[in-house]
Order: C-alpha cells, then structure tokens, then sequence
C-alpha cells in the first residue's frame, strides 16, 4: 500500500469507520480472473470500496489502512465476505462455475473466531468450501511461521483454497510461505505490468512461478492490462490473469454483461 495516505493523517475518524462498517457505505464489486489456457472465467476477486457522502468513491489504499490501525478489520472482513457468498448463490453468478477469492489480512487470518464466521457464512450461503479462496493480504509481515501453518491447515481441511497475495521481491521470506498449505500465488501488478520493459523484472517474475510450480501452486498474474503482457505471462507460465484486458472491478449485476462480451472471444483485446 505504497500509495496510502499517511497514518497519522487517517481519511476518517472512528465514528465514520465504525459507521461505514455497518453497512450502508460499503460497496463490493468483483474483477473477474480468467484462465490462461483457453480464456475461460475461472472466479472473481471480491474487491471493496467505500461510497462516502462527501469525500465520494473511495479505494481501499484510502480507508482499509486506518480501519486496519483502528482494530476493525475483522468486522470488514466478515462484511465482505458475506457480501461476496451471497452474490456468488445470486442470480448474477449462480451457475457459471466462478469462485471467488476474499481478502484476509493476517492478523484476522490467525483468529479462530474468524474462521468460525467465514464457514458459518458460507453454511448459511449453501456454497462449497472448494469455490473460496482466501488470499492472505500483505498488511505486515509474517512473524511466526508455525502459527500461520495451524491457520492454514484448518482452513484447508475445511475445503477452502488459500493464496498468497501481492508476491513481489519486498515479500519477506517467501520461501518457508512456499511451504505452507497454500493453493495459488498471485504476482504483485506493478511488477507484471514492467515485465515487458524489465528483463531483471522478467526473471524475477519467471523465478518466482517456477518456485511456485514446484510447490504443486496455482500462478496468476495481476494487472494485465494489454495483450504483450498476456502473452509474455503465458511464455513464463503462469495460468491465470487478472486486470483490465478481461476486465475492471465490476458491481454483480454487470457480470453477466461482461460475461456475454468476454466468453467465445478470438483472442483478448485491451
């Protein structure tokens, strides 16, 4: 979160984020992730952002840092994740095959009580385990190894996939990460979309999906904004894209319009 306003300078006070959070100004919406291979839909990313009265449409950059410092960001967490089980059982999802991967930052991933809320929602939403994934979020660096392992393994013996999120050369010790029960890696943007003008950038990107193939994990690559990067991330084996080529985050309703649009295409165009 390089561009994130200063913590000491927050967007809004407690009172607003604890308002936000119930509800009313907390918007989610879906970018699509499309597998390699044949182009086909595989999931959608749960993305969130925050409809203030007077400040307008937020980013996370500008609001999850301090509702993260506040101590909050269980009760983001369990809001979004709802939100997104039940879009993925409604009508604009339903029946097309799609996952969907919710944000957990650390601290919340390492709860007991958190994981209890998320299989408690996705019960109560009638989806299987195996169309969630959960992506650990890079809000600090992992401290204990063994701990996040214990997490890892419960959520895993439930039935959920787990991914690594934001991979990029400032992600400490991703080795002893590789060997967790993780199911999916996900390339930081910023990276894949210099692999093009960056041949140090480029090895990096072709090291680290080989490290990730090794250990029997699923690569996607976000960011992918033109077809020379779609096809430069196929060459260095990743499976999976996400960005703007397939498409921008998107309300549940337009997935079926971008799906009509995207499905049986020739080839991807930005």
């Amino acid at each position: 979160m390089a561009n994130s306003p200063p913590r000491d300078r927050p967007v809004m006070d407690l009172a607003e984020l604890r308002a936000a959070l119930k509800g009313a100004m907390i918007e989610t919406r879906y970018q699509p992730i499309v597998r390699i291979a044949d182009r086909r839909p595989v999931g959608v990313e749960a993305l969130v952002r925050l409809n203030h009265p007077e400040k307008g449409t937020l980013s996370p950059d500008r609001f999850v840092p301090q509702i993260e410092d506040a101590g909050l960001a269980a009760e983001l967490t369990t809001l979004v994740s709802a939100r997104a089980f039940s879009d993925l059982a409604g009508p604009f999802m339903a029946g097309r095959g799609l996952r969907v991967s919710v944000n957990f930052p650390l601290d919340v991933l390492l709860l007991p009580a958190a994981l209890d809320r998320l299989d408690e929602q996705r019960t109560a939403a009638g989806i299987p385990a195996d169309r969630i994934i959960v992506e650990l979020t890079e809000s600090r660096p992992v401290d204990d190894i063994q701990i996040l392992r214990k997490s890892l393994e419960r959520l895993r013996a439930l039935g959920y996939g787990a991914a690594i999120d934001d991979v990029g050369p400032a992600v400490p010790r991703l080795a002893p990460l590789l060997d967790l029960p993780f199911t999916s890696l996900k390339l930081d943007k910023e990276l894949v979309q210099q692999v093009i003008e960056s041949a140090e950038i480029e090895t990096f990107l072709a090291t680290t999906i080989a490290q990730a193939k090794a250990h029997g994990l699923t690569v996607v690559a976000e960011g992918v904004e033109t077809d020379a990067i779609w096809d430069r991330m196929k060459q260095l084996g990743a499976d999976e894209v996400q960005g703007f080529l397939a498409a921008r985050p998107l309300p549940v309703a337009a997935i079926p319009v971008w799906w009509d649009s995207w499905v049986g295409k020739d080839a991807p165009r930005a």
